[in-house]
């Protein structure tokens, strides 16, 4: 409960005249929704009896008068017993006191109806016909204002809290191994804050609402014999025991079901980015098997909170029937029998009429529906509960790589990893005391075997992690010291697994720097070869569509489009990580061409085995088991170097075969 007061207080701060406005017209609603029931009692005692209000304040002070004459008489014949009758006159004296006080309310109530009451009785019905009408229109107004302006707030924070959920999850995957999926995240990004503005509309609303409708009614009804409704309310105990021994199984579902749609989810987009895998190797029914598995343990957990929230509506609803029940019986008793007692028990100051009953019966009925539609409520807090446990956790979590309180402006100069250290894992290193410098303006390349750590030098260079000790450090200032945009900014990144947006050729280019002009991106994609396909390959030119994850691009065309992305941006830092490994041998070669033009005197850093990209570089750095093995020309390694002599003969060997399928 306590995340969702934390959305509660986030809704106060955003939106405080939205809900002090709808809390006015939620009590509004209540007020005239007990105002409108009360109306039972003028049809029952004044209308149906033929009469006008005249007549009825004057009847009622000749029966109040003859009411206080025969309880006087009953005491003084009382007092004549002695001190054995002394506990009846109490109760002829208490019931003076109530019809003295009937007649203090009707006298003060003589001056405005001699003044604004009709005569005629038919008159009389109009009037209040006619306040009926009028406060119904009025109520319905005030619960339209009142269901807007919360659903303003609910909407409002639940657009705030995906929104910091968003830039939180931006945040939160740098530095850490993820150990939720995608379908979970996406899960917790909808439905779970969704489920918090849920909550949040219904604690601002029905939650508001409802328990003013009931306690306008129970005030009126308390007001016509408050001994009876406490008689009535005896099985509340018994209901909100019972409610409490649901609320943490509503509590635990709802979590549950929240984690089982995440999972689901998360299976979809897999299949859906598998989906050829899963069509090549005939896997179809296993997918539909497992599917099925999926979607049968989100349906056994739905209709488990089903179950669950139909048990509360059904313990409301045995709430409110027996509250009816209990007054039915017991002022039925005292009204038929013009009784005040019930075994000895006082229910009544003076004996009750059948309009005072019925006013009575009608307040209660209404204030038992408000009862009923809290049902629904109390499990849609539960499920938003169940949501804030989800979502402010991840909000309030500190992101592993954040920028210091005081940054230094990064200088150009020479990269180094000076005895770095690094594990993704706490049994397996990755890098175990690596040194490395990188000058200025030079060309390297790393190479290795799968493992050896050099995507993960590049991920230190780029601070998508911190090392576990030693330092990375560009022109002498340490990356930690300096902001991650003014990183980021110098770095142009190619990698292997190239990703492009469901977005034209054009504007995936341009997600390299937002405020380039056409005409560089056009001279970008010059430069990177995009013009041999995207004039003779493409429906649109520039302006085609890559499709979903750039599935309208073989996967060399969608490297080329995002080499074009790294060289529009202009950096300082030229990376690729496998940037050619998925081109074919003629492409590759007319990127090399462009290699010098596209990198000038910037530095370049290529992640890669491919022998022709070896001969564009300055120095080669050979990794192995987590540490620097070697470095050298091309020339110089093959003669001291295994490692690179086997991964050299190894592409070379392929290349070799490659060039024999083509030809």
């Amino acid at each position: 409960m306590n995340y969702l007061w934390i959305a509660l207080r986030l809704a106060w701060k955003n939106y405080k005249w939205s809900i002090l406005l709808s809390f006015c017209f939620s009590f509004a609603v209540g007020i005239l929704w007990g105002a409108n029931i009360g109306a039972v009692y003028p049809f029952a005692q004044v209308i149906f009896k033929g009469q006008n209000l005249h007549q009825w304040s004057a009847q009622e002070l000749e029966t109040a008068q003859i009411a206080i004459e025969k309880s006087e008489k009953q005491i003084a014949e009382l007092s004549l017993k002695g001190e054995d009758s002394q506990s009846e006159i109490d109760i002829e004296n208490q019931m003076i006191s109530s019809w003295r006080s009937r007649i203090a309310t009707v006298e003060s109530t003589q001056p405005y109806i001699d003044a604004y009451a009709p005569k005629s009785p038919f008159i009389t019905l109009l009037y209040l016909v006619a306040f009926l009408a009028i406060g119904t229109a009025l109520k319905c107004l005030c619960l339209a204002m009142s269901m807007t302006l919360v659903s303003r707030v609910a909407f409002g924070l639940t657009r705030s809290l995906q929104l910091q959920f968003f830039d939180k999850v931006l945040d939160s995957k740098l530095g850490q191994v993820q150990s939720k999926d995608t379908g979970d995240t996406t899960a917790r990004l909808g439905g779970d804050v969704g489920a918090v503005g849920g909550a949040v509309q219904i604690l601002l609303g029905k939650s508001i609402r409802e328990p003013i409708k009931m306690f306008t009614c129970l005030i009126g009804a308390a007001y016509i014999n408050w001994r009876l409704l406490i008689l009535s309310l005896l099985v509340c105990p018994i209901a909100a025991f019972l409610l409490i021994l649901l609320a943490k199984s509503i509590k635990r579902t709802s979590l549950r079901v929240m984690e089982v749609n995440g999972s689901l989810i998360g299976f979809v987009i897999q299949v859906m980015q598998g989906y050829h895998v899963v069509k090549a190797f005939g896997n179809e029914e296993l997918e539909k098997k497992r599917f099925e598995e999926k979607t049968y343990q989100v349906y056994c957990q739905q209709m488990k909170l089903v179950t669950y929230g139909a048990l509360v509506r059904s313990n409301n609803e045995m709430l409110g029937i027996g509250m009816v029940c209990l007054s039915l019986v017991a002022g039925g008793f005292l009204v038929l029998n013009q009784e005040t007692h019930i075994f000895g028990v006082r229910l009544a100051e003076k004996p009750m009429d059948f309009a005072g009953i019925m006013t009575f019966y009608a307040l209660l009925i209404a204030s038992a529906d408000p009862i009923r539609k809290l049902g629904d409520v109390y499990g849609t807090i539960q499920a938003g509960i169940a949501g804030a446990e989800r979502v402010f956790p991840l909000l309030e979590e500190e992101p592993t790589i954040k920028d210091p309180d005081n940054p230094v402006s990064l200088p150009s100069g020479d990269i180094v990893f000076n005895d770095v250290t690094f594990r993704y894992n706490v049994n397996v290193p990755v890098l175990e005391g690596t040194q490395l410098t990188i000058r200025q303006g030079e060309r390297i390349a790393l190479v290795g075997p799968n493992g050896c750590g050099k995507s993960t030098l590049i991920n230190l260079l780029l601070r998508f992690y911190d090392p576990a000790s030693g330092s990375v450090t560009i022109g002498g200032v340490d990356l930690r010291d300096a902001k991650q945009e003014d990183l980021r900014s110098r770095i142009g990144l190619v990698t292997q697994n190239t990703l492009l947006f469901n977005d034209s050729i054009l504007e995936n280019i341009r997600y390299g720097k937002i405020d380039a002009t056409d005409a560089e991106v056009f001279e970008a994609g010059e430069m990177a070869k995009v013009d041999a396909f995207v004039h003779s390959q493409t429906p649109h030119g520039y302006y085609s569509y890559c499709g979903e994850s750039g599935n309208s691009l073989s996967g060399g065309q969608r490297q080329r489009v995002a080499i074009a992305r790294a060289i529009l941006r202009k950096p300082e830092i030229f990376i690729f990580d496998e940037a050619t490994s998925q081109i074919d041998l003629e492409s590759e070669r007319l990127i090399h061409a462009a290699f010098d033009k596209c990198v000038g005197d910037k530095t370049a850093i290529l992640v890669t085995h491919r022998p022709a990209a070896l001969e564009l570089v300055d120095r080669i750095v050979v990794m192995n088991e987590g540490i620097v093995e070697a470095i050298g020309t091309h020339q110089e390694l093959l003669e001291s170097s295994t490692t690179y002599y086997e991964l050299y003969r190894e592409e070379t060997v392929k290349d070799r075969n490659t060039d024999q399928r083509a030809a």
